[in-house]
């Protein structure tokens, strides 16, 4: 649910506190959900499957049995690819964006939902989408253009290619991804039409709160 530039900038700021070794692998796997757009035949279940919510309502998904629904999918995930093999960080990097995710529904999305009710909308409307997509293509290129990345996301990015997430997402699916972030939010300024509910605090302290999420969680898996 967050944009795909405020995952990288989470990635950038949990890879050291988890250890993460291979950053490019560990990137990858920060935007691997959300390149399911990049499918031929798109629909919109594929990415409910890819974030491990089939069955599961976005307006539903904060629902306790919901919830412990798809946290048994992220253990069930973690215990299968995470525990060994040279592309693990590929997959603890799935985790971690599934998790900030989760944390930006509980922080963010709910806060839309009130806002966007002020303007006749509600989050089972098709307008909602719209209404989110303002608010995360603004975050992203602000985040683009005003965050300090460790590791330069488009050069990591692309170190990374070759890679997949089984089960879920292709090589090919991850480069064009990759390379429509890259055209998208790092190749000059682009403009957008500003959020109503985020400002730069707001997404700062998200990008930390998600980076203390995501490495709370990873070690506990």
């Amino acid at each position: 649910m967050a944009g795909v530039v405020i995952h990288l900038a989470v990635a950038d700021k949990s890879a050291e506190r988890l250890g993460v070794k291979n950053i490019p692998l560990y990137f990858a796997g920060n935007i691997a959900p959300d390149c399911v757009h990049a499918r031929e035949n798109y629909e919109r279940e594929m990415k409910r499957h890819t974030h491990f919510k089939d069955g599961i309502r976005d307006w539903d998904f904060l629902e306790p049995e919901n919830l412990e629904l798809f946290h048994r999918r992220l253990d069930e995930f973690a215990q299968k690819y995470c525990s060994e093999g040279e592309d693990r960080e590929l997959y603890t990097g799935y985790l971690s964006h599934l998790i900030t995710d989760e944390l930006f529904i509980r922080e963010i999305r709910s806060e839309c939902v009130i806002k966007a009710g002020e303007y006749g909308i509600s989050q089972t409307d098709r307008e909602f989408f719209g209404f989110m997509m303002r608010e995360l293509n603004w975050s992203d290129a602000f985040t683009a253009e005003n965050y300090s990345f460790r590791s330069d996301p488009v050069e990591t990015l692309r170190k990374a290619y070759g890679c997949r997430v089984e089960d879920y997402i292709s090589a090919n699916e991850i480069i064009s991804s990759t390379e429509w972030i890259c055209q998208n939010f790092f190749s000059g300024k682009k403009q957008y039409e500003p959020a109503l509910l985020m400002n730069p605090e707001r997404i700062g302290n998200f990008i930390d709160s998600a980076a203390d999420e995501v490495t709370l969680r990873i070690k506990v898996l």
